[in-house]
C-alpha cells in the first residue's frame, strides 16, 4: 500500500492508497491517482515555500559552504565520470572518501548496500552508521556518523603484525593478505585499530540456525582479487581479519563504491584526489574537517567535514569517532 498525508496546515490534505488507484487499476483510476499525487506535491511545495518566506532569516544566516553544490544525482554522475577518467588515465589514482555529516540521515542504506556487496554475516561489518542521541534542548537531538576503514597512509594495524601481512597499495587502499593474516595475527591487527573498524570473520550467516538456511548467504563474493563464500570449504574467510576495501573490486570495473551510490542524502563523495578536475578534489577545498584521526598520525583517507548547518547545535566529531 502506498499512502501519504501532507502536514497539517496545508490546504491540500490528501491520502492516496496505491492498492485502490495505483498499479493494476483501470486507466481512468490511474489518471486520478497521478492527479492526486501531482496536486499533493504542489501543495507540499507551496507549504514549503510559505515556511521559507515566513522565516527568511534561516536562509540568510549561513556562513559556511552549502552542503552540496550539485544535486545528488548530478554529483553521482560526475563522480562516475571522474572514476572512469582516473581508470583510463594510465596513472595510479589516489583514492579518497569524504563524508558530509550534515546530510547523513541515519537511514543505513549504505550499511545494507555494503552487506549485500561484501557479505560479513551477523558478527561483523565493513561499514556502519553510528547514532548518538544527545540531551540538547527540549527535544531529542541525534547525530549520525558513517564509519568504515580510514585506509590510513600509516596504518596502526600494519605495525601490529609481521611485514607483508598488510600492505599499503599505491592507490591508497590498505590491503590484507588473507593467506597470512589469520588467527592471532588477525586479532592483533583488529586490536591495533583505534576505531574498532576491523573484525574477525567467524563464517556465520543470518539464517544458518533457522529451518531454511538461505542459499544467497553463501553466494560467491570478491575481496582483494579472489573469490570467497561465507561457508565454503576451502574458500571461506574463517578467522581472517576483514574491513572496508573501498569496494576495490568495483573500482577495477569502473564502478563507484556501493555505499556512495546508495547514499540517500548524498553525504558521500569518492574519487581521485590527485585529479584537480575531480569533484572530490574541488569539494574538499577550503573546508573545515575533523582532525581527530589526523592528530594520531595515521594520515586517514576518509575525511569528515566538521561544519554545522546554520543555527544548528555544533557537535564535535570526536563524540562519535572516539574508540
Amino acid at each position: 500500500m502506498l499512502s501519504f498525508r501532507l502536514a497539517p496546515g496545508s490546504n491540500a490534505m490528501a491520502e492516496v492508497k496505491g492498492n485502490q488507484q495505483g498499479i493494476g487499476a483501470p486507466p481512468s483510476q490511474r489518471r486520478t491517482f497521478m492527479q492526486a499525487l501531482a496536486g499533493a506535491g504542489a501543495g507540499a511545495a507551496i507549504a514549503s515555500v510559505g515556511l521559507q518566506m515566513a522565516r527568511p532569516e534561516r536562509a540568510e544566516a549561513a556562513d559556511v559552504p552549502p552542503p552540496l553544490a550539485e544535486a545528488t544525482g548530478e554529483a553521482l554522475i560526475r563522480m562516475q565520470q571522474d572514476l572512469e577518467r582516473a581508470m583510463t588515465s594510465g596513472r595510479t589514482p589516489s583514492w579518497v572518501m569524504v563524508v558530509d555529516t550534515r546530510k547523513c540521515v541515519g537511514c543505513d542504506a549504505c550499511t545494507v548496500a555494503c552487506k549485500a556487496e561484501v557479505p560479513t554475516g551477523p558478527g561483523g561489518f565493513c561499514r556502519r552508521v553510528i547514532q548518538k542521541e544527545l540531551p540538547i534542548g527540549p527535544r531529542p537531538y541525534a547525530v549520525f556518523k558513517p564509519v568504515n576503514c580510514l585506509q590510513c597512509d600509516d596504518p596502526p594495524c600494519a605495525r601490529a603484525v609481521p611485514s607483508g601481512m598488510i600492505r599499503k597499495r599505491p592507490d591508497g587502499i590498505v590491503e590484507f593478505n588473507h593467506i597470512q593474516l589469520f588467527g592471532p595475527y588477525a586479532r592483533a591487527a583488529a586490536q591495533a585499530c583505534p576505531w574498532n573498524l576491523i573484525h574477525i570473520d567467524q563464517k556465520q550467516t543470518y539464517t544458518q540456525d533457522t529451518p531454511q538456511p538461505q542459499a544467497y548467504e553463501n553466494r560467491r563474493f570478491e575481496e582483494y582479487g579472489r573469490e570467497y563464500r561465507r561457508q565454503g570449504v576451502f574458500d571461506n574467510l574463517f578467522e581472517r581479519a576483514r574491513k572496508c576495501t573501498f569496494c576495490a573490486h568495483r573500482l577495477e570495473r569502473g564502478v563507484l563504491p556501493a555505499c556512495v551510490t546508495t547514499c540517500v542524502g548524498g553525504a558521500m563523495y569518492f574519487g581521485d584526489i590527485s585529479d584537480r578536475a575531480s569533484l572530490i578534489y574541488q569539494v574538499t577545498q577550503g573546508r573545515r574537517v575533523f582532525k581527530g584521526h589526523e592528530n594520531l598520525g595515521v594520515k586517514p583517507r576518509v575525511i569528515y567535514f566538521e561544519e554545522s548547518m546554520p543555527e544548528a547545535v555544533h557537535v564535535d566529531c570526536s563524540a562519535c569517532h572516539s574508540r
